[in-house]
């Protein structure tokens, strides 16, 4: 779910050079993303939150102070641990924006990243929002990750879109992920917008620069005089590197509509043309858009655990901590979403795992191993004092991330500093 800047704002900038009516004749949603992920810091310095609040900022002043906006903001009431997929609040009501300015840059010094992203139900409450509002309804959607609560953004945009003809819906990826992509590039497609990837912090404002130089699509025409009926053909769903483990659920995201399972020895399914979504595990490819006569490949990661513990290691999603699977040295390896993973090591925690599009992440843990060891064991402790775990006469050695560490033996605690893939053999005499 970056995993999640996710920054979400629903809104249209102008460049200064255009004339004040094209900002008149729309009326704008601007939605602040302040889910946990936004606390992730930039390479550049500062936090997806703080570039996210700049980004406001500048967007304020540029727009024509006649345009009329509102201010909703999601994540920032609740804890991520809370999982409150409700979690959202409209800070500021429609007013043309020379009113709203002040309160609009007011509430955002105050936000304090750290909810659940649920863009699903973000969407649609902005589309309320604007609904009865004059003028083309405008909605860019920033963000920097996927959704984290039930729902398809995707198939929820395209009924909005067509229940109101006016709505349209610009989205920016802020350093996603694949399957983050995957839901924006469908969010925008099917709600007469466009999508286009930011890099950073300088780069999303340019990205917004870019979105204000569009002209609203053209309005769909009210009559036809002539009708062509065309026969819908399918398209293909691929998965590559399918789970050799676990079968992939597709339904329709719209009804909900179960397709053949998928599997390591049915990599490819014929779909009719539409929005799906796929099950990896416990977590779930949302947004997969399949078109008419055409292949969509979904190319999956692994993660592999070199001398893994027969216990196993939960695999966590690293923004909402939920459990995706696990790998252990009867299976050790795991097929997942590109995104970005924490893995347990008894108490301690390889966190940051990044995992692209295609790529088998291998992690090579050290290991600590004691020859000697008593039967009641020794306890290992992290750097921070958290028990990690404990070696024995009956397991007497343990993988663990990187870093350092001590061992009690005889009364004694030992430092350990250890590299990825160091095997440190203790000799107990």
């Amino acid at each position: 779910m970056v995993r999640a800047l996710l920054l979400v704002l629903v809104f249209f900038v102008l460049e200064p050079g255009n004339a004040a009516h094209a900002q008149q004749d729309r009326s704008i949603v601007l939605i602040l993303d302040a889910s946990g992920s936004m606390n992730a810091k930039l390479p550049g310095g500062g936090t997806r939150i703080d570039a996210a609040k700049a980004a406001v900022g500048q967007f304020l002043a540029k727009l024509d102070t006649n345009t009329r906006i509102a201010y909703r903001v999601y994540g920032h009431q609740s804890p991520t641990k809370a999982r409150d997929c409700r979690d959202t609040q409209l800070m500021v009501g429609f007013a043309p924006a020379g009113q709203n300015r002040g309160a609009i840059l007011a509430k955002t010094d105050a936000i304090r990243a750290q909810g659940y992203t649920p863009i699903t139900h973000v969407l649609e409450l902005a589309a309320a929002d604007v609904r009865n509002e004059p003028g083309r309804h405008v909605v860019v959607l920033i963000s920097d990750g996927k959704e984290t609560c039930e729902g398809d953004p995707c198939a929820a945009a395209k009924a909005l879109a067509e229940a109101d003809a006016s709505l349209v819906v610009h989205t920016i990826g802020f350093n996603v992920d694949v399957a983050a992509r995957y839901q924006l590039q469908c969010v925008a497609k099917v709600a007469r917008g466009t999508y286009s990837d930011a890099a950073g912090a300088a780069d999303l404002g340019a990205k917004l620069g870019e979105a204000a130089a569009r002209a609203p699509p053209p309005q769909p025409p009210q009559t036809k005089t002539t009708l062509t009926i065309v026969t819908p053909k399918p398209g293909k769903l691929q998965i590559r590197n399918a789970d050799a483990q676990r079968d992939h659920t597709v339904t329709d995201a719209a009804t909900g509509k179960e397709y053949p399972k998928m599997s390591a020895f049915r990599s490819v399914i014929d779909l009719p043309a539409g929005v799906y979504n796929v099950t990896f595990g416990p977590t779930v490819w949302k947004s997969v858009e399949v078109r008419a006569g055409e292949t969509t490949v979904l190319d999956p990661g692994i993660i592999e655990i070199k001398n893994a513990a027969p216990s196993g290691h939960k695999v966590l999603d690293w923004e909402t901590g939920n459990e995706i699977g696990a790998i252990s040295q009867f299976a050790s390896q795991l097929t997942v979403l590109p995104s970005t993973f924490s893995v347990k090591f008894g108490g301690a925690e390889w966190r940051n795992v990044e995992v692209k599009a295609g790529e088998r992440k291998v992690l090579n843990p050290a290991v600590i191993a004691v020859k000697g060891a008593s039967s009641a064991g020794h306890d290992v402790f992290a750097e921070d004092g958290t028990l990690v775990g404990k070696v024995s006469q009956f397991a007497s050695q343990i993988p663990v991330p990187p870093g350092k560490y001590t061992i009690e033996v005889g009364g004694q605690k030992v430092p350990l500093d250890l590299a990825e893939g160091q095997v440190m053999e203790i000799n107990l005499k």
